[in-house]
C-alpha cells in the first residue's frame, strides 16, 4: 500500500483554510450588489438609495435606513411579510420580495457609512415638559439607543434601531404607535406608555435634528 505523505494533507488542509475568507468575500460582494439592485427597484423610491428618506423625496414617514443594523432590518421586513406589523405599502413590497431579497436589501442599507456632523442642543430646561424629556432621554432612551441614536450594547437580546438623523414625524408616529398599543414590543410599549405627547415631541425632535454626512454612493 502506498503512503501518503503527511504534508500533502497539511498543505491541502492551509489551502482550504486560505480559500475560505476570499470565498465568503466574493460571496458579501454579490449579496451587496443584489442588494443595491433590489433596493433601487423597490425601495429607493420612499427611502432613497443611500438610505436617505429625504433622499427620495417622498414623505417624513419614510423612514431613514442609512446604517441600520443588518438583523433589524431582516427582522423589520419579516414582520411587515408575516403581519405582526401592518403597513399599506410595506405589508405588501413585504411578501413581494423573497427571503434572499430581504437579506441582501439589508446588507446593502446596513453596509452605507454615515459620520455624525453635528449633535442639537440640548433641551432647555424651562418647563416641566422639558425637564421631563431630557431625564427620559439620558435615563431611558440613551440605555440602548445612546444619545447620539446609535445603537449601544446592552444586556438585552431585542435589536435595537439607530435613531440618528431619523425622521421626526416617523419617530413620533411610531412611539405613539408603541403607545396605544398598535404595534407590540417588550421594551417599547412599557417605554412608551410612559411618555407624555409633549414628551414624544422633543424625543422625537431631538434624535432628527442630529446632523449626518453619508459616504457618496460608489
Amino acid at each position: 500500500m502506498k503512503t501518503v505523505n503527511p504534508l500533502f494533507f497539511l498543505c491541502l488542509m492551509l489551502i482550504t483554510v486560505g480559500a475560505q475568507p476570499a470565498a465568503v468575500a466574493a460571496d458579501t460582494k454579490q449579496q451587496l450588489l443584489a442588494g443595491r439592485l433590489k433596493a433601487d427597484q423597490v425601495c429607493a423610491n420612499c427611502h432613497g438609495l443611500d438610505g436617505s428618506a429625504a433622499g427620495g423625496g417622498n414623505s417624513a414617514m419614510s423612514p431613514s435606513l442609512t446604517a441600520q443594523p443588518r438583523a433589524y432590518l431582516v427582522a423589520r421586513l419579516n414582520d411587515y411579510r408575516v403581519g405582526k406589523i401592518e403597513h399599506p405599502q410595506m405589508t405588501l413590497i413585504a411578501r413581494m420580495i423573497s427571503e434572499q431579497d430581504i437579506e441582501n436589501v439589508a446588507l446593502w442599507y446596513s453596509s452605507l457609512k454615515m459620520r455624525i456632523t453635528a449633535m442639537p442642543p440640548e433641551p432647555e430646561i424651562t418647563t416641566q415638559g422639558a425637564n421631563a424629556a431630557t431625564d427620559k432621554l439620558r435615563q431611558v432612551c440613551a440605555t440602548c439607543h445612546g444619545m447620539d441614536g446609535r445603537a449601544v450594547l446592552t444586556t438585552s437580546p431585542e435589536i435595537v434601531p439607530r435613531l440618528t438623523a431619523q425622521q421626526q414625524g416617523y419617530l413620533v408616529a411610531r412611539l405613539e404607535d408603541y403607545r396605544s398599543g398598535k404595534i407590540q414590543h417588550p421594551l417599547m410599549s412599557a417605554v412608551a406608555k410612559n411618555l407624555s405627547d409633549q414628551e414624544i415631541q422633543l424625543l422625537a425632535g431631538w434624535y432628527s435634528s442630529i446632523e449626518i454626512e453619508v459616504d457618496k454612493l460608489e
